[in-house]
């Protein structure tokens, strides 16, 4: 499927947390009818949804990406991503990505959700599902010290690899935060996410991504809200967030629905 609309640039990073079975909606959750009706929705519009891997190739130039590509991502490893979302990409043939926190596996809850365990993420088909990095235990690392921010990490990946899990390296920062001044403290975290092998991070703010990356530990993701209409999502993915107004007007003439 050819298409020229200048809105089809660039890489859209879709960002999601829980998934609900029972219709709930809110800022942190997209119910299932939602998730699906988007998921059907990138697929009829010739949307082609890429794993991390995928992203770590094109960056490597060992190979390019599909048409109209978009990262589909999941933070905080919660169960009902498997649940919910898992059967809903295999239905749509549509890839996903989960963010985990080792320190919520351990306990197995988070706000109250329950969250993944080793063995759910096991049967999960690689061609469909990877797993990236979300800290160790999801503090807001613009509160730590680098000594602290490389122990989080050295943590995080060895409790995955003690697991058994295989994953990504990558890393979605938690709470979108990370040191945002352009001085020695914010050149000083972009190293120390080289030393510890990171190869993409990814932030929040709700822009798509022109190719090549300017700064591949910025990565930005669309918020996708369970409280926001489906037009809003359409104008989203068409233009980002941060782009309404006119533009919003452009996207119904041009009939995205």
């Amino acid at each position: 499927m050819q298409r020229s609309e200048n809105y089809m640039r660039g890489l859209r990073v879709l960002l999601y947390h829980s998934i609900s079975a029972d219709g709930q909606r809110d800022r942190l959750t997209v119910s299932r009818r939602q998730l699906e009706q988007q998921f059907e929705y990138l697929r009829r519009k010739g949307y082609t949804a890429i794993l991390l891997s995928d992203l770590i190739a094109y960056c490597d130039g060992k190979k390019p990406l599909p048409p109209n590509p978009v990262l589909i991502t999941f933070d905080d490893g919660l169960l009902n991503n498997v649940r919910i979302a898992y059967p809903l990409a295999k239905k749509y043939g549509i890839k996903i990505n989960l963010f985990v926190v080792p320190v919520f596996m351990k306990q197995g809850r988070y706000r109250e959700e329950p969250c993944l365990q080793p063995e759910d993420i096991e049967g999960l088909d690689p061609a469909l599902v990877e797993i990236g990095l979300h800290s160790y235990a999801h503090s807001n690392y613009t509160d730590l010290v680098p000594a602290e921010i490389a122990a989080d990490l050295e943590r995080c990946l060895y409790s995955l690899q003690q697991m058994g899990i295989p994953y990504q390296p990558c890393l979605a920062y938690p709470f979108g935060a990370w040191p945002r001044r352009k001085d020695e403290a914010q050149d000083g975290f972009f190293k120390l996410l080289e030393q510890k092998g990171i190869r993409l991070a990814f932030r929040i703010g709700n822009r798509i991504n022109p190719l090549p990356f300017r700064q591949k530990f910025l990565i930005q993701r669309l918020d996708i809200r369970g409280n926001e209409s489906f037009l809003r999502f359409r104008m989203s993915v068409a233009f980002g967030k941060k782009l309404f107004g006119m533009q919003g007007l452009a996207a119904r003439m041009k009939g995205l629905a």
